[in-house]
């Protein structure tokens, strides 16, 4: 099979996940388009042919609820193969590739091929880094090395059905995942500019700019962090000792680096 075009199927909410996606894309050596997820204004659109090349972040070791929710609201797999990437914070991506893959069967994908990367954890900062700088230059070359391989891999069948179901890591029934709880980046109102780049940024619609003020809706909030990420005044910041204290625990017991993980 030689893949004539591919589809990059992105939720990255800070940009981590699409990279590495553009990463594996190269290794491809095929056309591509683009269906970015991230934000509530709606996708840009894609070709919806081809190979689907399907990225998300682990949030506590699942597929974000609202990636999922997008996914299955603009996403259809019409026989495709499809190719999946889990992006984590350097912990442990759990259930989210096996729980990507039920949902990319589920929309009527192939899966062939998946891998997790690592990328910078959304809690990390300058005092507790976790991951800090990923992905990397040799988390790119891995990245397009694992699209030559995917590429080989479909290349060396003449039809799906030649290959076996791919397997990855997880456990049925999966993780509890994100836990529901009013916890967000709050903003310095000295420092705002009123920019509007945290509304701009955030996936979920929870920021909104008004009477000359930013509000968050907490229990909208992902904690993706996104938005501590773009402010350009350092106005954004979380300050919840919950987070605060995790991303001290997992500054220190998960600062060995991870290397990421195939599976064909």
């Amino acid at each position: 099979m030689r893949i004539h075009h591919a589809e990059l199927i992105c939720f990255s909410p800070t940009g981590t996940t699409r990279t590495v996606l553009e990463a594996v894309a190269r290794g491809l050596d095929a056309p591509c388009s683009s269906l970015d997820l991230t934000l509530p204004a709606g996708p840009a659109q894609g070709a919806a042919a081809g190979l689907a090349l399907i990225g998300v972040p682990v949030h506590a070791g699942r597929v974000p609820a609202l990636a999922a929710a997008r996914l299955r609201a603009h996403v259809r797999g019409a026989g495709r193969p499809a190719v999946l990437v889990a992006v984590y914070g350097n912990r442990a991506f759990e259930d989210a590739l096996l729980e990507l893959r039920d949902l990319a069967v589920e929309l009527g994908f192939v899966p062939v091929a998946a891998a997790a990367f690592v990328g910078e954890h959304s809690f990390s900062t300058r005092e507790c880094p976790v991951a800090q700088g990923r992905p990397d230059g040799t988390d790119r070359e891995q990245a397009h090395l694992f699209g030559r391989e995917v590429r080989a891999l479909l290349e060396g069948v003449s039809s799906l059905p030649e290959l076996r179901p791919l397997e990855v890591p997880g456990n049925h029934p999966y993780r509890d995942g994100v836990q529901a709880a009013a916890i967000s980046p709050e903003t310095d109102a000295a420092a705002c500019v009123l920019c509007g780049e945290c509304a701009r940024s955030c996936p979920s619609g929870a920021i909104v700019l008004r009477n000359d003020a930013v509000e968050t809706d907490a229990s909208l909030c992902l904690r993706c962090c996104a938005c501590t990420r773009v402010c350009p005044a350092g106005a954004r910041v979380m300050r919840h000792p919950r987070i605060l204290e995790f991303g001290r625990i997992l500054a220190t017991q998960y600062a060995g680096r991870r290397e990421p993980e195939f599976f064909l």
